[in-house]
């Protein structure tokens, strides 16, 4: 009788157990993916004679969000909750632009800031980033502002522009597609402010 209470209570306790056990949630895999812009530089360098200062991009503060923007009509964006940028997008833009920047024509070399003490340069560039998106439409969204100063004595604008990229689509639902797109908008920028430094 002892016997079989105590291999009636152990399968009770097994039973237990086993239920226990298929109500702990299995491990999920974490569906956040991180995107970087890539360089697009404009073929081969010729060999360029401007020393560049990239100041800090600014960008608007809404894009200061580590998550990519999707815009759903003139006052709705949509932040894409597992599909974030792989570092700040301010240094991402930086990066790419001295990337492309140094393969432009006109130029020999590009600091970004804290400037070097003993670098002597021709100009400092600013961009500030109005918009970085997609449209649900499939544009590609990517608008700057940007100047182009002198650094000599009395240091002045020689050159802004107000940039919007043009013809850049991608395909509405990956956003891999969608920072394809915008590293295309950066390399059109990129070749704005060139083409002004080689009217200088």
């Amino acid at each position: 009788m002892k016997t079989r209470f105590v291999a009636l209570t152990l399968s009770l306790l097994a039973l237990v157990l086993t239920g226990c056990s298929s109500l702990v949630p299995e491990a999920q895999t974490d569906p956040t993916r991180y995107y970087v812009l890539t360089a697009q530089p404009a073929g081969e360098a010729a060999a360029g004679k401007a020393v560049l200062g990239l100041r800090a991009v600014d960008t608007a503060a809404y894009l200061r969000s580590r998550s990519l923007v999707v815009r759903k009509g003139d006052n709705e964006v949509e932040f894409r909750e597992f599909a974030r940028w792989g570092e700040a997008l301010d240094a991402g833009l930086a990066r790419t632009l001295r990337e492309n920047l140094l393969a432009a024509d006109a130029v020999a070399q590009v600091a970004v800031v804290p400037f070097p003490l003993e670098l002597v340069r021709d100009y400092d560039v600013s961009v500030r980033v109005l918009a970085c998106e997609g449209d649900s439409d499939g544009t590609v969204r990517f608008r700057a502002t940007w100047e182009l100063w002198n650094t000599g004595a009395g240091a002045d604008v020689q050159k802004r522009g107000d940039f919007t990229a043009t013809g850049l689509t991608w395909d509405g639902r990956t956003e891999a597609s969608l920072v394809a797109g915008l590293s295309r908008a950066v390399a059109q920028l990129t070749g704005e402010i060139a083409t002004a430094i080689g009217q200088q």
